[in-house]
């Protein structure tokens, strides 16, 4: 926002960042803080320490990097803050928590976790540093509530490496899916009320991510790949102890599953047209976005084994029957008792994740960090979900004074 919006919001950030102060320490540290939220809010190419200094009276770069890099405050006790805040207002029994991850592309090797990747930002593998983040959508908004930096193996690996970046010995590599579930499951602990879950292929393709969210208690609705393996019939078990031992080799130790698997899009491709109903998966800017149906009973595989039934979920432009290109497929496990207008409405909030990453970067500086350790890197990343909550809320307030005059 320019410097008049900023000015006239300014009460009311102050107000906002009240409750976040005590969180960051010293009085020095609670104007720094306060500053550079102005200062990632306000419109400019870059939103780095130089530049915020440059733009708010009082500031001093030198001091705002300190902070941000290396400065004595938790970041993830302000992110605990923020959720409370955010529930507090938007809360919905009925809320999705959406899982997604972003580029940002970063120079040379020095980075924490940085590496030659694929990433969105650019459609492309390059160098760079990636990050799985977190979205609470409710009827009410849509906050980014949580996120992960994403540590590689060989960073994992390299003791130097993690020296020079501040990555502290406990931290092991995780991949994409253990990190969105570990943020599932802290929501689950601190008791954000949610029903679903939501999050592509990455995530639904995995099966202990998928496994996890179930144990949770929770529903979900996940991309799979097209060509993903399920059985649409209940296959048969053959314990170990009864599989014909090999003429060679060790006696068999696992069971197997007995039946024929095929591709999902196989199955999708087969299916009559009377399979197909259109639904209303969410409002639109040129009115309901409408897109064609069809489910079916399946039994995914997870190393080799059967899962508990869940559903197929095909979806389709209205019409379209010939060219596949644009069918997507998802799992869930919600029950026969949610209906399929319903699983197809929470895979339609999966644009709030790519909206919330879209305005993270474009309105609250997300991406415009300059520093290279591990530390700053999450203090950055949770200043500018402050910044970014401070204006769903803001959304939501003025909705509501919109209401009741």
């Amino acid at each position: 926002m320019d410097g008049p919006q900023l000015l006239a919001l300014k009460p009311e950030l102050d107000r906002f960042l009240d409750r976040y102060a005590p969180l960051f320490g010293r009085d020095e540290n609670q104007a720094h803080a306060r500053r550079f939220v102005q200062g990632l809010l306000h419109q400019g190419e870059r939103r780095n320490t130089e530049t915020i200094a440059e733009a708010l009276p009082g500031a001093a770069a030198r001091c705002l990097q300190a902070f941000v890099t290396t400065g004595a405050w938790r970041d993830h006790a302000t992110l605990a803050r923020l959720r409370r805040d955010a529930v507090a207002v938007l809360a919905d029994a009925d809320a999705v928590w959406n899982s997604d991850g972003t580029g940002f592309p970063k120079k040379g090797t020095q980075p924490v976790g940085v590496k030659r990747q694929y990433s969105g930002t650019p459609g492309r593998a390059a160098n760079g540093q990636a990050g799985v983040f977190a979205d609470y959508c409710s009827a009410h908004g849509h906050p980014f509530m949580d996120r992960r930096l994403f540590l590689p193996q060989e960073w994992a690996d390299d003791p130097g490496r993690r020296e020079a970046a501040g990555v502290p010995a406990g931290v092991v590599s995780r991949t994409k899916p253990e990190l969105a579930l570990g943020m599932v499951a802290q929501a689950v602990a601190e008791g954000s009320p949610f029903r679903w879950v939501g999050g592509d292929s990455v995530y639904g393709d995995r099966p202990t991510f998928v496994r996890g969210v179930r144990a949770l208690g929770k529903w979900y609705v996940l991309d799979i790949a097209c060509d993903s393996q399920v059985w649409t019939e209940p296959p048969q078990g053959i314990a170990a102890a009864d599989r014909p031992r090999p003429r060679r080799g060790r006696r068999p130790t696992t069971p197997l599953a007995v039946g024929e698997r095929r591709r999902g899009d196989a199955i999708a491709a087969a299916l009559p047209a009377s399979a197909w109903r259109a639904r209303v998966v969410g409002a639109g800017s040129q009115g309901p976005r409408l897109y064609e149906y069809t489910a079916l009973a399946v039994w995914h595989s997870a190393d080799e084994l059967p899962g508990p039934a869940e559903r197929l979920l095909v979806r389709r432009p209205v019409g379209q029957v010939a060219g596949r290109k644009e069918w997507k497929y998802h799992r869930s496990n919600a029950p026969v008792v949610a209906p399929l207008d319903k699983a197809a409405q929470v895979r339609g909030t999966r644009w709030t994740i790519a909206e919330d990453i879209r305005c993270g970067k474009g309105g609250c500086g997300l991406d415009e960090y300059e520093t290279r350790g591990g530390v700053g890197w999450h203090h950055h990343a949770a200043l500018s979900l402050l910044a970014l909550a401070f204006l769903v809320l803001q959304k939501q307030r003025l909705r509501g004074k919109t209401r009741r005059g």
